[in-house]
């Protein structure tokens, strides 16, 4: 049994009962009636202030990341002289930067004030993303994606950390799909901006539409990283700009303590937060299903090279890469609805991944118009819905230290991430219009990683039981796993 399993309550007031003790843990005395206005009062607040931000700063993420996919379909590969072995590795080389700053950057945002830290890496890496429009060559385009790479990392696990330090771990499915939601969003509203941009804009002002599609969307960034310093808050306590009251300030830290079986969630220090989460099993096997899911999800980086396979205009293909998106994400939010009044989870990523097998042997499998591209928008629901899943699942999973937390979700994140790097090279263009190797790649890690989460999910439930026993032994809560 795990040491962490076993968790001292956070004081409050209790009343006796010889019913379990956790249920009779009260906040200052409020009645349950109260207590429950209040915590849905200050769930609404924290919706509004921090999930509506990371929301709209995530589509801007992704489209500074995933923009060099439509600025290929648009003359940039051909401009610059790159080969196909070169424009992946272009694609490759941000992840080298974004990977190496994860770890360094989430401990770093236990430290500092949120608010700052990310708007600040925000702004940086929008400005690095426009100078993309100046390059003139590989080494050229190669810099400024190595310099992206570095700028991006903070904010990904950064912003799962923040939602991971204001929501309970059964809150955070909702809360992180919401968030990704951003990234469906912005694949789809990308590919019609890219329309528009490549096809209206080619040649103003002596550039060509590529280059207007990095320094459009680029500025963009720029102004949402000024906004980001209005909307993001801060950790519970911290100063909330008075958008909290005190009593609710306290109650965000104490609701969390209670769902942990925990004392305040606090940092703990950096060396022990590190022995801790490289030496618990948990966040290795958490590690393994990410990369798979990743993996199997590195087709989004082509996927305008895909969906022109088959056979429309430019213009066309980008427009009906919007609705496979969209698709996407109302299967993924669905899922995380699922996930939120479940509370379940390796179920809820298992049927995902093996929805994402199914389309990736339909788009591989067939030369016909209608199953490859249906196959296409299965593909994104697979991927997509586990994802948010899996990363709530790292919160419940590795409850406290914040620190800890911090550093477990930039691994499971780096190390995940690396697949960015490898997967660049799955889809030749000699292997179009079926990209058969890659399908059965993608697909095989599907299958790896819906094999070992329903093996956490087992393992768990298996660690659930033994806990409840233990509680009718001594009468101590224990904390329990979502499975």
């Amino acid at each position: 049994m795990d040491d962490e399993h076993v968790k001292q309550l956070p004081t409050s007031h209790i009343e006796e009962s010889p019913h379990d003790a956790r249920a009779l843990i009260t906040f200052e005395g409020l009645s349950a009636e109260e207590e429950q206005t209040l915590e849905k009062r200050l769930v609404r607040k924290i919706d509004l202030h921090l999930i509506s931000s990371l929301f709209l700063l995530f589509i801007f993420n992704i489209l500074d990341r995933t923009n060099i996919a439509s600025a290929r379909l648009g003359g940039m590969q051909t401009d610059l002289g790159l080969s196909d072995t070169q424009y992946q590795t272009t694609v490759a080389i941000m992840f080298v930067g974004y990977l190496l700053g994860q770890v360094p950057s989430n401990i770093v945002l236990t430290r500092v004030r949120p608010s700052r830290y990310l708007p600040l890496a925000i702004f940086i890496w929008g400005s690095i993303s426009m100078c993309a429009a100046a390059t003139q060559n590989f080494a050229g385009i190669m810099t400024v994606r190595i310099l992206l790479g570095f700028a991006e990392s903070p904010f990904f696990s950064g912003a799962v950390l923040l939602i991971s330090s204001w929501y309970k771990p059964a809150e955070m499915p909702l809360r992180v799909a919401l968030m990704y939601c951003g990234s469906t969003i912005a694949n789809g509203f990308g590919g019609l901006l890219a329309a528009g941009v490549l096809s209206g804009l080619d040649g103003a002002g002596g550039l060509q539409g590529w280059r207007w599609l990095f320094i459009i969307e680029g500025a963009g960034t720029v102004v949402a990283g000024i906004l980001a310093l209005l909307l993001l808050p801060d950790y519970p306590r911290s100063g909330q700009r008075k958008w909290l009251s005190e009593q609710e300030q306290r109650f965000a830290e104490w609701r969390l303590a209670r769902a942990a079986n925990d004392e305040i969630d606090e940092n703990g220090s950096i060396k022990a937060a590190l022995v801790d989460a490289v030496t618990d099993y948990k966040t290795w096997v958490l590690v393994v299903i990410q990369v798979c899911l990743l993996s199997s999800q590195t087709w989004t980086y082509f996927f305008p090279s895909i969906v022109n396979t088959l056979g429309f205009s430019h213009t066309v293909t980008l427009l009906i890469t919007a609705p496979v998106y969209v698709f996407g994400f109302l299967t993924s939010l669905g899922n995380s609805i699922m996930a939120e009044r479940t509370h379940q989870r390796a179920s809820l990523i298992v049927w995902p991944l093996l929805l994402d097998i199914v389309g990736n042997m339909m788009v591989i499998n067939t030369h016909s118009l209608a199953p490859r591209y249906v196959g296409m928008f299965l593909m994104c629901a697979g991927s997509f819905s586990a994802f948010n899943v899996i990363e709530a699942w790292v919160a419940s999973t590795v409850p406290r230290t914040r620190t800890k937390r911090a550093v477990v979700y930039a691994l499971v994140n780096l190390i995940g991430n690396s697949s960015n790097i490898y997967g660049s090279y799955f889809f030749p263009s000699s292997d179009a219009p079926q990209f058969r190797m890659a399908g059965i790649i993608l697909s095989s890690f599907a299958g790896t990683g819906a094999v070992v989460a329903a093996a956490l999910g087992a393992w768990l439930r298996y660690l659930n039981i033994q806990a409840t026993r233990e509680e009718q032994i001594d009468g101590l809560p224990r904390y329990k796993y979502l499975w």
